[in-house]
């Protein structure tokens, strides 16, 4: 959500920068024409109150008439004040579902565009793996090996659901253990943390597509939802909290499992495990002061290239452009894996500064040096999801039909440094 204060004061900054997003000027005017009735309506109630204050005060010194004249007057009053607070409950009402309406204001490095074929290519980092005999996508390579079962899992969960077993759940369980032990070293606490959340929680996260367009699971009985990522459900562990200055930042790691509709997805995309209704993941989260945002946010970036650099996999980083932006973050980079059978860059990674979005409607605040509380600011990345499993079967693959292992997982693998052809 954003600062209703800090819209007032620069209306034409934010009209702008929310024009990129495709929000209408006459939004902001109804937001600045509501916060003023508001404020009128506020005013106005003290006034009444000041004087029933006065009238309870002087009581005693009134005569009879004089009496009965004022309880008239301040019956009058009352209800004058009942209708005054009935008006400002649907001004609040309407105020905040139009400010939660808002999405975040994107930060000025973030390209123009109307969608994701607008996004930029910042950094390529390897060359794109080439093959001396023709490559198998990671569908085939893992039926051939019995890594990936998503027939079987038909049967049982219904289509876009897999089962990984043998090399293909080792892997995933090295892949993990591999990138938690860089985000220990990074200073990241680990945390397991619920799959289910309250509905005004995943509500308050900002993320529109899991509620208004339906991506997530929501169990009408309980009023629950099953997380579309770790994220969902760590970052409100601190909501309604001032932290301490110096606790900050904070670093936080979770291991989740995330659930989606996946709507909007279709063909060879949901025939594997690129797109599935459930998957599980490592994710980032850095709670920090506003000023140390952009450093951290870097960092985060840092980290998944660490990860990948270390798995020795061909990778661009994309800024994403204002159109394709996820109505929380002021900013997003994705990064993208090689993936041979399709000859492109496909997203294994991601990360957001969400700023003080989800800070405000969560209630995260800290309290500075100088006594004041302020609002934190709220990042979070990718470290690792099956996504990259996908990337190292078909970048590792060999002329037989093998499949080598990163050096860098041998030692979670259990002495296998290759999944060979089952004979």
């Amino acid at each position: 959500m954003l600062d209703i204060k800090y819209i007032i004061k620069n209306k034409d900054e934010i009209t702008a920068a929310l024009k990129k997003r495709n929000i209408q000027a006459s939004t902001i005017t109804e937001i600045i024409t509501l916060d003023e009735k508001r404020r009128a309506s506020i005013q106005n109630l003290e006034m009444i109150k000041a004087e029933k204050n006065n009238f309870n005060k002087s009581i005693g010194k009134l005569s009879s008439e004089e009496k009965s004249n004022k309880i008239q007057e301040m019956t009058g009053l009352t209800k004058q004040e009942q209708k005054l607070e009935e008006t400002l409950d649907i001004n609040n009402e309407a105020l905040l579902t139009l400010l939660k309406g808002l999405p975040n204001i994107p930060d000025k490095s973030v390209p123009m565009g109307r969608d994701d074929k607008e996004n930029v290519v910042e950094k390529t980092v390897g060359e794109p793996t080439k093959f001396n005999f023709s490559p198998q996508d990671y569908i085939t390579l893992a039926k051939n090996h019995d890594l990936i079962d998503t027939e079987r899992a038909a049967k049982v969960s219904g289509t876009r659901f897999g089962y990984l077993k043998n090399e293909g759940a080792l892997l995933w369980s090295a892949l993990v253990q591999y990138s938690l032990d860089i985000l220990l070293q990074e200073k990241f606490i680990p945390f397991y943390s619920p799959a289910l959340i309250k509905e005004e929680v995943m509500i308050n996260s900002g993320y529109d597509s899991y509620t208004n367009d339906h991506e997530a699971y929501f169990i009408e009985k309980d009023k629950l939802y099953l997380v579309g990522t770790g994220e969902h459900a760590l970052l409100p562990y601190h909501s309604q909290e001032t932290l301490k200055e110096d606790s900050l930042p904070l670093y936080y790691t979770t291991y989740s499992t995330c659930f989606r509709r996946e709507a909007g997805s279709y063909g060879k995309d949901t025939k594997g495990i690129l797109r599935v209704h459930q998957f599980d993941k490592q994710e980032m989260m850095i709670i920090t002061k506003p000023e140390n945002s952009w450093k951290e946010f870097d960092h985060l970036i840092e980290i998944q290239e660490k990860i990948i650099q270390g798995l020795k996999l061909p990778y661009q980083l994309v800024t994403v452009c204002t159109g394709d932006l996820p109505r929380p973050s002021a900013k997003v980079v994705d990064l993208e894996c090689w993936i041979p059978s399709e000859q492109k860059y496909r997203e294994t990674h991601s990360a957001s500064n969400c700023t003080d979005y989800q800070a405000r409607s969560n209630k995260i605040k800290f309290k500075n040096k100088t006594g004041q509380t302020e609002f934190v600011h709220i990042l979070n990345a990718t470290a690792i999801t099956p996504r990259t499993l996908i990337a190292i079967l078909e970048n590792y693959q060999q002329p037989d039909g093998s499949i080598k292992i990163p050096k860098v997982l041998h030692p979670y693998m259990h002495k296998i440094k290759e999944i060979k052809i089952k004979k």
